[in-house]
């Protein structure tokens, strides 16, 4: 009998680095549609140079509980919005908020959408 679904992905570096850029290409978007959301007509180049930063450090500390990944990606959003976006902290803070909701509303709906 032959099975049903096969394993493609075994593992190892090719998908470590299309986990980071596939995280990445989604945390660029939905960072962009916060700065759009929160400061207006702003560049998608900012977004894709803040982008990495919460997806390495979800990466790093994927090990841990999802509470310590959830608030050290989100320290991280805040301090790489603030550097990029040369905001102060409580618009970094305020950006970042916006960011993380967004990620979670697409996450669940494309999690509704693929994994069922």
């Amino acid at each position: 009998m032959l099975p049903l679904q096969a394993e493609f992905v075994g593992g190892g570096p090719l998908a470590l680095v299309v986990a980071f850029l596939v995280g990445t290409l989604f945390s660029a978007v939905t960072l962009h549609l916060a700065a759009l959301w929160v400061l207006g007509d702003e560049p998608h180049q900012r977004a894709v140079k803040a982008a990495p930063a919460p997806v390495i450090v979800a990466m790093l500390f994927s090990q841990y509980n999802g509470a310590v990944i959830a608030v050290l990606s989100f320290l991280t959003a805040v301090a790489v919005v603030r550097y990029v976006y040369e905001l102060n902290t409580r618009g970094a803070v305020f950006m970042s908020v916006f960011y993380f909701a967004i990620t979670t509303i697409f996450a669940f709906a494309f999690g509704n959408i693929f994994l069922t």
